[in-house]
């Protein structure tokens, strides 16, 4: 106790050391600190005012959650790196961010624009600077003239002309010029011309004397002009041979001056070790995965595709292309791919921490992966898993623990494996056919539980912001094999309905999965865009087939009325999700992340009720932080019966929304406060389930609602999450003193603490 109590004064005694601390204290005589800096603008057409913010040469020190200069306050009391150095107010920068405000509003139009600043400096020793934007007058195109000096060239450019960024009406903005360029010497990229870059490009800007009409020119010169006038075009070049150079499976490349082993396959060779009888990666799988072509016509589209699509090959660590001038040609090109392989074993440890409902334990797992099985970049990886966790407050019961063993196996090839598909349709499908085999034990006090499961899948993308994934058939097969007397006399045999939630949840059952999901992102390689989104669809399906087939080929039906296949019952039900993701990045400390998912699932056919498997359920670290896991819901439904409330706190209807804020604290420490909602609702009425039954007249007022604030720490390849709860409104209470905990806070009964690894969303 004595050692608690010290711990906490030293950590009061830190907090009020660094509140007390003056942010000043660093600051020398005769300067200001930089408390803000203001950007404001008479014209309200320029209302983005963000941006020339941004153009700022001094930012004002970082402060936690946009409110607290922690970092500050750590530095003045320890004065160490740790912390954030005052940042000292200085006029000549104050003076060279108004000259870089003033040309990016040039460049947006505003020829005439000017930029002005003042300090204030009242409140010594900490000054805010004020930039005033007077943009002017806004100049904008008239008319735009396009001269191409090369024929083959204009010939392209005119046959893309309804691409063109360049119409009349649009403002005179440097931003958009300069996209037009780019989108120039991209389009002829593909046609062949190697050497084109931006310098080819050019505008000239036409203004007349008291207008802001604009006649825009743009000239896309030639290679060259002779002063006659005689013209030289740009060359088409040809890529005419390609090598691509493997390295060996400890990353060491062929000798080439050697005799290093060569293999010719549809029109490039495929150099590789000399010791090695046959290269670690057979030719059909690159010739699969590269867009190059010996004799094709230069095409950057097609450099870019062969990057993308060899990534996705597992073995290769990077991929590099090269294109060399080929000695006594004009216009020739050689491709050199250079293949950089990783080892073909890998082995993996994991261990982590769990906290169900209170209930701590722990998890290990170990992971093997053959990264090129075949020699065709197919990865193999096989899992084993085994968790403990200790239960508490199970009266009645022999045991107290709960022990989970498993063994999976993922085998990835990395294309569709479909009779009949042509290699060009392979490689433009870029896909990933994935074959899966997992077997799951759970033994609990309650029972035990046995899931087999094997699956087949494709995963393919339209582009790399794009993924779709196929199920072509996932089946699960569940068998009870024991369940304890006690268990089965104090809830299963009080149940009279055959068919009720809980005993249907407690019998072998066989789910036949298909499904489909989309995924899209406006995510962008290499850059960071202030708005960021993402959002996935998914759809599935069980027992269908099994429920056409079942009365035509007379399949028996159990007590409960189900038909069943080779002696077990089969899952039959409908099910969509949906979830959206938007991250607003407010500067480069601090951002604001929305969620919103939802989710329907409705059993049909052969079964009343979903499997437990597939059913919904809210509380815990990635859902309403305020409730524990499998603690919220369904509807006003509230438990007290741990044995069982797992099974009965889940539904069928699934409504979750979050907003996060997020701030980067110090070195990899993050933190977040954020607001959750939501609940989930059973589709059909379930006498285990009083008040879970969904209705639109009255879920709103079942939304759940819950604050708090969180840790994370980001160490890049693993984030250690840590988020505290509140419950703020509890529709589930049986008193308005029980619903409203953010007036009437109760921490032992209304907080839920989560660890966790990664975000939530």
């Amino acid at each position: 106790m004595n050692r608690i109590l010290v711990k906490t004064v030293a950590f009061l005694t830190l907090i009020l050391g660094l509140a007390s601390c003056s942010v000043y204290k660093y600051v020398p005589e005769g300067h200001y600190l930089l408390n803000k800096v203001e950007v404001t603008s008479d014209d309200k057409r320029v209302s983005d005012v963000s941006r020339y913010r941004n153009l700022s040469y001094q930012t004002p020190n970082s402060r936690w959650f946009g409110l607290f200069r922690f970092p500050l306050r750590f530095y003045s009391f320890t004065r160490t790196k740790s912390g954030e150095a005052p940042v000292l107010y200085d006029q000549l920068l104050a003076e060279a961010s108004c000259v870089d405000m003033k040309r990016s509003l040039m460049n947006s139009g505003y020829l005439n624009a000017d930029v002005t600043y003042s300090q204030n400096n009242k409140r010594r020793p900490k000054t805010v600077v004020k930039y005033k934007l007077h943009p002017g007058k806004m100049f904008v195109v008239d008319s735009v003239r396009i001269t191409v000096q090369d024929s083959v060239i204009n010939r392209i450019i005119n046959d893309h002309i309804d691409e063109t960024l360049l119409v009349p009406g649009i403002n005179l903005d440097a931003d958009i010029l300069n996209d037009e360029r780019i989108r120039i010497v991209n389009l002829v990229h593909r046609y062949g011309y190697y050497r084109f870059n931006r310098d080819y490009v050019s505008f000239i800007a036409d203004t007349a004397k008291g207008s802001d009409k604009v006649g825009l020119r743009m000239i896309v010169a030639a290679e060259s002009v002779d002063d006659d006038g005689t013209v030289h075009p740009h060359k088409q070049y040809t890529i005419s041979t390609i090598d691509y150079v493997l390295s060996d499976k400890n990353g060491n490349l062929p000798d080439l001056s050697a005799s290093s082993s060569i293999e010719s396959y549809n029109g490039f060779s495929l150099m590789y070790s000399g010791n090695s009888r046959k290269p670690m990666l057979r030719p059909k799988i690159i010739d699969i995965h590269s867009f190059l072509r010996e004799g094709m016509t230069y095409n950057s589209d097609s450099i870019s595709k062969t990057y993308s699509s060899l990534s996705r090959l597992g073995m290769l660590r990077y991929t590099n292309i090269s294109l060399d001038d080929i000695p006594g040609s004009d216009n020739l090109l050689k491709a050199n791919v250079l293949l950089m392989s990783l080892p073909k074993h890998s082995f993996s440890f994991e261990v982590e921490g769990t906290n169900t409902a209170g209930d701590l334990g722990a998890a290990a797992s170990m992971s093997f992966t053959d990264r090129n099985l075949f020699r065709g970049s197919e990865q193999l990886t096989i899992k084993v898993r085994g968790a403990y966790e200790s239960i508490s407050n199970l009266p009645g019961y022999t045991g107290d623990t709960y022990l989970e063993y498993g063994l999976e196996a993922n085998l990835d090839f990395p294309e569709f494996l479909v009779p009949l598909m042509s290699q060009e349709m392979q490689r433009r499908s870029q896909a990933t056919s994935r074959f899966s085999a997992k077997i799951n034990a759970q033994r609990r006090p309650e029972f035990q539980k046995t899931i087999f499961s094997a699956g087949w899948s494709y995963r393919w993308g339209d582009t790399w912001q794009k993924e779709h994934q196929f199920d072509v058939l996932d089946l699960n097969y569940l068998v009870v094999p024991w369940i304890s007397d006690y268990f089965r006399s104090e809830y299963l045999d009080q149940v009279n309905s055959a068919r009720s939630i809980l005993k249907y949840n407690y019998e072998d059952l066989l789910i036949t999965k298909i499904g489909y999901t989309f995924y899209y992102s406006n995510a962008k390689i290499n850059s960071v865009v202030p708005f960021q989104y993402s959002v996935r669809v998914g759809i599935e399906t069980s027992g269908n087939m099994l429920n056409l087939l079942a009365e035509p080929m007379g399949f028996e039906k159990n007590d409960g009325g189900q038909y069943k296949v080779f002696g077990v019952a089969f899952a039959q039900y409908a099910k969509q999700d949906f979830s959206f993701t938007a991250n607003w990045r407010l500067d480069r400390m601090n951002n604001i992340v929305a969620h919103l998912e939802w989710g329907v699932a409705v059993p049909y056919g052969n079964s009343i009720s979903l499997p437990f498997e597939k059913r919904y359920f809210a509380g815990g670290a990635n859902s309403v932080r305020g409730w524990a896991v499998r603690e919220l819901g369904p509807g006003t439904y509230q438990g007290n019966d741990r044995t069982i409330d797992y099974i009965k706190q889940s539904g069928d209807i699934k409504l979750g929304a979050s907003l996060e804020y997020r701030s980067k604290l110090f070195w990899k420490i993050n933190g977040a406060a954020f607001v959750d909602a939501g609940n989930i609702w059973t589709i059909r009425e379930y006498t285990e389930q009083p008040g879970g039954l969904f209705a639109f007249d009255t879920f709103y007022k079942q939304i759940a609602a819950s604050y708090g604030l969180g840790l994370r720490f980001d160490f890049g390849f693993l984030v250690l999450r840590l988020d505290g709860g509140m419950k703020a409104y509890n529709p589930a209470g049986r008193s308005m003193y029980q619903k409203l905990p953010l007036i009437h806070p109760d921490f032992s009964r209304d907080f839920a603490f989560h660890l966790a690894v990664g975000y939530p969303f």
